[in-house]
């Protein structure tokens, strides 16, 4: 072999040798260690804590909206119910019949505080009476505290007769039932009288509010209303 010809030989087994350590250490730098089957990916933990995070900040995420009926009972006691409108102010007129004369509520300044009326109504759809739940077990949930019905609130059963005509409240007084013609009073009363039943019939429907007194911070979209209707029916509504 002459010397012109050995020179590009060597040049190509020098090629050849690193070309061959060049491609090993490619391939080196792409082997990696399997992870920890026993560590759960970083994504699986961001995936599951949003939801959590919902789920807790809604407590009730069964409420219905405003106006929504609510099934209770079945067959022949069959009956709906539903929270369909709310009035809120910091004072309200009420007119007492015994002496033809309007007070306010409440008499006196209460800064922090303010009056919620949950306006409720439920229609017998069977065919047969039924109880209904009173106002004193209907509450009102806001910012992880419960409140019940005002006891200071007049009421007709605090009249000296069952037949003293409706408590009227000024503000409110011309706003009518959600069926019918008739205008709203007290929840549990028709004309001023006590119904002890819940007859079949939408013309039998109650329909009335229920006054709250309730911190001023109060607001809407943060409230819900419970009524348990009997021991295995509970409705939710949120009032916006």
């Amino acid at each position: 072999m002459d010397r012109m010809t050995a020179i590009p030989v060597a040049a190509i087994i020098c090629l050849v040798l690193v070309t061959g350590c060049t491609g090993t250490g490619i391939l080196s730098g792409n082997t990696t260690t399997p992870p920890d089957e026993g560590t759960p990916p970083v994504t699986a933990i961001a995936t599951v804590m949003p939801a959590t995070i919902a789920t807790l900040s809604d407590p009730y995420p069964q409420a219905r909206g405003l106006g929504e009926n609510f099934s209770f009972g079945t067959g022949k006691v069959a009956s709906v119910g539903t929270v369909y409108r709310y009035w809120i102010n910091d004072t309200y007129h009420w007119h007492n019949d015994m002496d033809n004369h309007y007070y306010t509520e409440p008499d006196r300044p209460q800064p922090g505080y303010k009056y919620l009326f949950v306006f409720v109504q439920m229609i017998n759809t069977g065919d047969t009476r039924v109880w209904y739940p009173p106002s004193a077990n209907i509450v009102v949930h806001y910012n992880g505290v419960t409140y019940t019905r005002d006891e200071n609130h007049f009421i007709p059963d605090k009249a000296r007769s069952e037949d003293e005509t409706p408590v009227e409240i000024e503000e409110i007084q011309y706003f009518g039932k959600r069926t019918g013609e008739e205008y709203v009073e007290d929840f549990g009363y028709s004309r001023g009288t006590t119904s002890y039943f819940l007859y079949p019939g939408t013309s039998n429907s109650l329909d009335g509010y229920i006054v709250y007194r309730v911190p001023a911070s109060l607001s809407p979209e943060k409230t819900v209303v419970e009524i348990p209707f009997n021991g295995q029916d509970t409705g939710f509504w949120r009032l916006a």
